[in-house]
Parts: C-alpha cells; sequence; structure tokens
C-alpha cells in the first residue's frame, strides 16, 4: 500500500502514487488486486521492469570496480573520515534548529 510503503520511507503518500503510476505507465510494473484482501492491491515488476533493475544492478557493479575499488586504500581512509566528520557536524548543527 502506498500509505504505508510512505511511513517507511518517510515520504508522502501521494509522491508514492505518483511514482507507482509512472512505473505503471512505462510497462515496470504490473498491479492487480490482492487475492487475501481485494481492497488491496499488489504490484510486481514485469519482465521489462526485471531486465532494467538488473542493468542497474549490474551498472552499479561495474561502477564501483571502476570507481571505487580502483582508489588507494589510504585515499580511501580519508574519505570515509572526511565524510562521517561532515555528517556529524550536519547533524549536530540540525539539532540545534530543533532544540530552540
Amino acid at each position: 500500500m502506498p500509505s504505508m510503503f510512505a511511513k517507511t520511507r518517510e515520504s508522502s503518500a501521494a509522491a508514492v502514487s505518483k511514482t507507482l503510476r509512472q512505473l505503471l505507465d512505462k510497462g515496470l510494473v504490473s498491479v492487480t488486486l490482492s487475492k487475501a484482501d481485494g481492497r488491496q492491491r499488489d504490484y510486481v515488476l514485469t519482465a521489462k521492469g526485471k531486465r532494467i533493475l538488473q542493468t542497474l544492478r549490474d551498472e552499479r557493479e561495474l561502477a564501483i570496480e571502476n570507481i571505487w575499488l580502483t582508489l588507494d586504500h589510504s585515499q580511501l581512509k580519508n574519505f570515509i573520515t572526511f565524510g562521517t566528520d561532515l555528517t556529524d557536524r550536519l547533524e549536530q548543527y540540525g539539532s540545534k534548529d530543533k532544540d530552540n
């Protein structure tokens, strides 16, 4: 259900419904009434959707291999340290606004 998915992903039901409509329009998912509860719909990937998802996974793996795995270990360690520090600072800065 879009509303349940929206809650678990901190999104709006309208945004989830819009995305589902776009996926349906592109033929990437199909929808049927749930056999268990006729008020609900079941969404499944179509064959085209599965092919595209596999292509995305393959491209992601290729990008990881060609970009991340070619970095020097010390460069990667420095990047992770910087990213962690930046994230911590942003979270601390953001929590100041909520406290006021």
